[in-house]
C-alpha cells in the first residue's frame, strides 16, 4: 500500500510538472524580456524627443524661406491640397522619419522575438511609405507645372496637349508610388510604356504632318527657284 501511494504521488507530481512547465517557461520568458522592453521604451522616448526637435528646426527653416509661398507661386498645387501647408507636411514627415531611425535600435534590445521582428519590419516599411507620399506629391506638382507651362505657350491644341501630358505624368507617378510601397506593377509599367510610345508616335506624326502642310507653299517656292537656277 505504501509503495502504491508513493507511485501515485510521483505520478501526480509528474502530471503537475507537465501541466505547469509551459506556464513557467512563459513566465520566465516574460521576465527575461522586461529589461529589454524597458530599455526599448526609453530608446523610443529619446528618439521621439530628438525627432520632435529636428522637425521643429526643419519647420522653422521652411517658414523662414517662405517655402509655402514659393510653391504656390510656382505651381497650382493648392488646387489639390487646399489650405494645407506643405511645410507642415514636410515637418511631420521629418519627425516620423527620424523617429523610425530609432526603431531598429529599440528592437535589438528586446529579447522577445516576435515583437523584435515586427519592429524591424515596421522600420523597413514605413520609410517606403513616406517616400511614396513624397513622390506622389512631387508627381502632382510636376504634372500641374508641366500642364501650366504648355498652356502658357498658347500654341494650337495646347490645352489638349497639356491635359494629355498631365494625365501621363500622374499615371507614371501612381506606378512609381505603388512600386515604392512594394506592390508588383511590372505589367502596369510595361503597358504604360507601350501606351506612351504610341502617344509619342502619334504626336510626332501629327506635328510632322502639320509642319509639312504649313511648309507646303514655301517648299514649292524653293523647288521653283531650284528649277529656274538649273
Amino acid at each position: 500500500m505504501v509503495y502504491y501511494a508513493v507511485c501515485c504521488m510521483r505520478g501526480d507530481k509528474m502530471i503537475l510538472e507537465e501541466v505547469t512547465s509551459p506556464f513557467l517557461r512563459l513566465g520566465y520568458g516574460v521576465l527575461d524580456a522586461v529589461p529589454g522592453i524597458v530599455a526599448a521604451v526609453l530608446i523610443l522616448i529619446v528618439g521621439y524627443l530628438v525627432a520632435y526637435i529636428v522637425s521643429k528646426i526643419v519647420g522653422g527653416v521652411l517658414d523662414r524661406i517662405k517655402f509655402d509661398r514659393w510653391v504656390l507661386h510656382k505651381t497650382n498645387v493648392h488646387k489639390f491640397i487646399g489650405s494645407f501647408k506643405l511645410s507642415s507636411f514636410l515637418e511631420l514627415i521629418t519627425k516620423w522619419y527620424v523617429f523610425i531611425l530609432f526603431l531598429p535600435a529599440a528592437a535589438n534590445v528586446i529579447n522577445f522575438g516576435a515583437l523584435q521582428n515586427f519592429l524591424l519590419d515596421v522600420a523597413k516599411w514605413i520609410p517606403q511609405v513616406i517616400g511614396a507620399v513624397v513622390i506622389g506629391l512631387l508627381g502632382i506638382m510636376a504634372a500641374d507645372y508641366v500642364a501650366m507651362k504648355v498652356v502658357a505657350t498658347h500654341a494650337k491644341s495646347a490645352a489638349l496637349i497639356a491635359s494629355v501630358a498631365k494625365i501621363l505624368i500622374l499615371i507614371f507617378t501612381v506606378i512609381i508610388v505603388l512600386d515604392q510601397i512594394g506592390l508588383k506593377v511590372d505589367i502596369a509599367r510595361n503597358s504604360f510604356l507601350i501606351v506612351l510610345a504610341g502617344i509619342m508616335l502619334g504626336l510626332a506624326l501629327m506635328f510632322g504632318i502639320g509642319f509639312g502642310f504649313a511648309m507646303k507653299d514655301d517648299a514649292k517656292k524653293w523647288l521653283d527657284k531650284i528649277k529656274k537656277s538649273v
